[in-house]
């Protein structure tokens, strides 16, 4: 990953100078590829799961509840959930609902205490932050392959997409030939939005293919808008509806898609709570609706579930206990 991020910056500043590689010994591929296609896999199901919705929606939660759930059924109760905690907001869900869970481990990234994700200016380096990723991955990976790790949480997935575009934006302001200017109205072009684009896949693509069984995605939702007419025959930007903040493309990493949602009894449609008449005033519950579910579990698909629910002050939890895999 390093590498090709490495590539990509080069290729995005113009670099000019050639830089020598250094000497790596020939491998025999065919040999490596016979090993790899008589290698026996086991018939589990993955899980890739995304669960999409507004802030405070019980993403992170569910999250973890069907990992613990999964690694109960399976035997492996003992393994571990690594969260790559990029919204710095898993830490207090955890500490609140599962204060009793050693073998929960929260990745830090944007950390305070470390240095080399920031400038000299005090300013994020988010090419550093980027790698920091990549490298926390590398360590997941070989405690997934040593059984340590038997599920993995990328939690605020749609944050780290802003990271991918807030260092695409230092590299092209700062390039040597044609740097843009963002300050004074440039915008990107379409080539230059694909460094973002790379930055993010590079990183959800890894995730996606670490040896283990589980791996969740979390991301937010965001307005989905269009121009319509205002009246007095004015057009304006009105909002028609919600979809994920993820880059274009991401949905086909995912066999299962969970979207989260807020309901109360009148509803909010700014905030994107909806409204359900029957629930007491002051009530509110999270609901998730499957979206995707392929492999088993099928029949939950296009149902809808309520996860948590509060009444009179009382929090009661019930989450997705009937989603099984294998």
């Amino acid at each position: 990953m390093v590498k090709l991020m490495a590539n990509a910056w080069a290729k995005a500043k113009g670099a000019n100078a050639k830089k020598e590689e250094p000497v790596v010994e020939k491998r025999d591929l065919r040999a490596h590829y016979a090993d790899l296609f008589d290698r026996k896999r086991e018939r589990t199901q993955a899980i890739r799961c995304a669960l999409v919705g507004k802030e405070n929606t019980a993403k992170t939660g569910t999250a973890v509840d069907l990992a613990l759930q999964h690694l109960k059924k399976v035997g492996k109760k003992g393994a571990g959930v690594a969260i790559f905690d990029v919204d710095n907001s898993a830490i207090q869900t955890i500490a609140a609902n599962y204060p009793d869970h050693d073998n929960i481990f929260v990745i830090p990234l944007y950390d305070e205490l470390d240095d080399t994700i920031f400038n000299d200016d005090n300013s994020t380096n988010y090419t550093a932050l980027i790698d920091k990723m990549g490298h926390f991955i590398n360590i997941v990976a070989q405690k997934c392959r040593d059984g340590e790790i038997g599920a993995v949480i990328m939690d605020g997935m749609s944050t780290f997409l802003k990271w991918c575009e807030h260092a695409m934006t230092d590299v092209l302001m700062n390039r040597s030939k044609n740097p843009v200017n963002v300050e004074d109205g440039d915008k990107f072009n379409q080539a230059e939005w694909r460094i973002r684009n790379q930055l993010f896949r590079d990183i959800a693509n890894r995730a996606h293919q670490l040896p283990v069984d589980a791996v969740f995605f979390t991301f937010h939702l965001k307005d989905k808008k269009q121009f319509a007419d205002v009246g007095n025959g004015q057009k304006g930007l009105m909002k028609i509806g919600e979809e994920p903040e993820w880059e274009k493309g991401t949905m086909r990493l995912f066999s299962q898609q969970l979207w989260m949602t807020r309901y109360t009894k009148k509803g909010d449609l700014a905030a994107g709570v909806k409204a359900d008449a029957s629930l007491d005033e002051g009530a509110w519950e999270i609901r998730a609706s499957i979206e995707e579910m392929k492999g088993f579990n099928q029949e939950h698909l296009g149902t809808t579930h309520t996860v948590l629910s509060v009444k009179d002050g009382v929090v009661q939890w019930t989450g997705l206990p009937f989603l099984t895999w294998g």
